[in-house]
């Protein structure tokens, strides 16, 4: 069994200096952001997972669907290219969480 300070994965940045780095985040971490989620978001939910695995906000999207009983949704690459093919996916699968960066609904 995993304890805290253990690490639950790794994600990398280019921080300041534009070389990448490894952000090693431990269990503790995720445990942390997936218990802040309200009861009510998290039990029924149905979570889009559109950002790259590259970024931090992807483990919110997959974590906090599958450890909390909701359904995860993929957004595959050519919906995620089409704002009508995205927003029909998003409708079709009834999507409950959805996370954007303000420029991708700019």
């Amino acid at each position: 069994m995993p304890g805290p300070n253990d690490v639950a994965y790794l994600i990398y940045t280019s921080g300041t200096t534009g070389t990448p780095k490894g952000v090693a985040i431990t269990h503790h971490n995720v445990t942390q952001l997936m218990g802040s989620l309200p009861d009510e978001l998290a039990a029924t939910g149905v979570w889009s997972q559109w950002h790259s695995l590259a970024f931090d906000v992807s483990a919110w999207e997959i974590w906090g669907a599958l450890l909390h009983g909701g359904r995860l949704v993929v957004v595959p690459e050519s919906a995620s290219a089409s704002p009508e093919d995205l927003h029909a996916l998003l409708v079709a699968e009834q999507v409950s969480v959805l996370s954007q960066t303000p420029s991708a609904v700019a």
